[in-house]
């Protein structure tokens, strides 16, 4: 994961959905939705104000188990910490994970934001935890989710960077996770609206 490809997240004129392997040990996933009625504004005060109880209407068949961990603050979720089990698909495998999000402008060139009309940019690293809920020191990838206004509401850009190993899953990291995403955002698109607070 490069600098560049960051930023082509941004910048790229179109996105679609795909998945590449650059190397026997690395993957990406591309995903875009497209998100009728719904603010960059209002994605950002999502990814802030998510409990166990909202987390597993995003999700309420693949979501296992949600917590905030470290650093969270009622202002941001950047810098935060939460634990997550997933099922995808409601399968067998459990997925245990934690998800920290960083500063978005030590990765992104903010710069890029007005011009191509970016009302929201996420950037987070990827750790799988054990049964005990330890992280394991090595990631498990990184990605992000770019919101860029649009007339209809907005066109959510993601992709991930992930790392395979002999053990990985490399359909449920693909084809599983794309299924997945798009579900999580058309729960989200439906109930979204009236959540997000009108002042």
């Amino acid at each position: 994961m490069t600098t560049s490809e960051i930023n082509d997240v941004i910048t790229a004129t179109q996105w679609s959905d795909g998945v590449e392997e650059p190397s026997v040990a690395t993957m990406t996933v591309r995903a875009v939705d497209h998100l009728d009625g719904i603010t960059p504004e209002m994605i950002e005060w999502w990814f802030t104000n998510m409990d166990a109880e909202l987390y597993f209407q995003f999700h309420p068949c693949d979501h296992k188990k949600f917590a905030w961990t470290r650093d969270k603050t009622p202002e941001t979720h950047v810098g935060a910490t939460h634990l997550t089990y997933h099922q995808y698909g409601g399968g067998d495998k459990v997925l245990r994970s934690e998800i920290t999000f960083m500063p978005p402008a030590e990765f992104f060139d903010e710069t890029l934001y007005e011009k191509h009309d970016v009302g929201m940019a996420l950037f987070a690293v990827v750790h799988m935890v054990d049964e005990n809920d330890v992280p394991d020191p090595q990631e498990a990838g990184r990605f992000v989710h770019v919101a860029i206004n649009r007339e209809y509401g907005t066109e959510l850009r993601s992709c991930w960077w992930l790392n395979v190993h002999a053990q990985s899953d490399k359909e449920l990291m693909s084809v599983g996770r794309l299924r997945h995403v798009h579900e999580e955002f058309g729960y989200l698109q439906g109930f979204l609206r009236s959540l997000y607070p009108r002042t």
